[in-house]
């Protein structure tokens, strides 16, 4: 009983989120109603992630793995800071083709992209990656235990695995914020509940639809969160655990940035709470990785 009250206040406060009068970045982020801004907006976003973390050129001469490539922006923004050859490899068919199509239409000769089949594995020969790149994919990683003993594998003597994660007790780690656009609701409904919730709004006329509710002809698409029970996409892995499992294939941690949430205002308390909880009060987490 309490559980469905939470869902309806839950529903209530998502619909007044999505009033126009209380558009915000979070419930009314343009690029998402555009293919070509969600394109722009992802290319700033990964190029920004890693230029704050990481040195351009670190990838100059190397052999890059750009793991989960999605569309491909990553590799593209790789293979042209100067990386002798990058791979990208990505799950999506969908995806994949995508990049394919624009790595032909940049002419980039230095990147390859793989789509992969098992999620489980990386279609690449021992030791015949000097840099992996994983930005914004680890949470999405179901099977990671052996994605990370695989990560061992293909990586060369001395070779470095460079992280963005978004963890998933984060604030929005549900995912779900152009549908829901409030902070930790996955930490007080499951996943059945919280998609009972997106099917609502969905079906509320006062939605406005994303890209990724189209199909490609441009029609609508049968709403996608309806007898959905449970995420197919997001492991519940904590730094904690990410770890141990690194430590357990026999890499080592470099380096570990915790970002506290961003802005000024009560930066003291922001701090406080990431080196307290930093799961759940972390905006982003960056590792350097190495193979000794």
């Amino acid at each position: 009983m309490l559980s469905r009250f939470v869902e309806h206040v839950i529903y209530r406060l998502s619909m007044r989120a999505h009033s126009p009068a209380n558009a915000s970045e979070l419930s009314h982020r343009e690029a998402t109603f555009s293919k070509a801004g969600y394109q722009h907006w992802r290319r700033s976003e990964l190029e920004s992630q890693f230029t704050k973390f990481f040195d351009v050129s670190s990838l100059r001469g190397r052999r890059v793995l750009d793991f989960g490539c999605g569309s491909g922006d990553l590799s593209f923004f790789a293979a042209s800071a100067g990386a002798a050859e990058v791979i990208g490899t990505e799950l999506s068919q969908r995806d994949a083709a995508q990049a394919e199509h624009r790595r032909a239409d940049l002419g980039l000769t230095n990147l390859r992209i793989v789509h992969e089949t098992n999620p489980s594995a990386i279609g690449l020969p021992d030791h015949t990656v000097d840099v992996l790149l994983c930005f914004d994919v680890l949470e999405h990683i179901m099977e990671y235990e052996r994605i990370v003993a695989e990560w061992r594998r293909v990586l060369a003597p001395g070779g470095r695995v460079l992280i963005w994660w978004s963890v998933y007790w984060h604030p929005y780690g549900h995912h779900l914020q152009t549908m829901i656009p409030l902070p930790w609701v996955h930490a007080l409904l499951n996943d059945e509940a919280l998609m009972r919730v997106c099917a609502k709004i969905y079906d509320n006329p006062k939605f406005r639809p994303r890209i990724w509710h189209f199909d490609a002809d441009g029609q609508r698409v049968e709403n996608p969160y309806r007898g959905v029970t449970r995420f197919t996409d997001l492991n519940r892995l904590t730094i904690k655990k990410f770890e141990r499992v690194l430590r357990s294939a026999g890499l080592v941690i470099a380096r570990r940035d915790i970002q506290p949430f961003t802005g000024r205002r009560l930066a003291w308390l922001k701090r406080t709470l990431v080196r307290l909880r930093p799961d759940f009060f972390c905006s982003c987490v960056a590792y350097e990785i190495t193979v000794p």
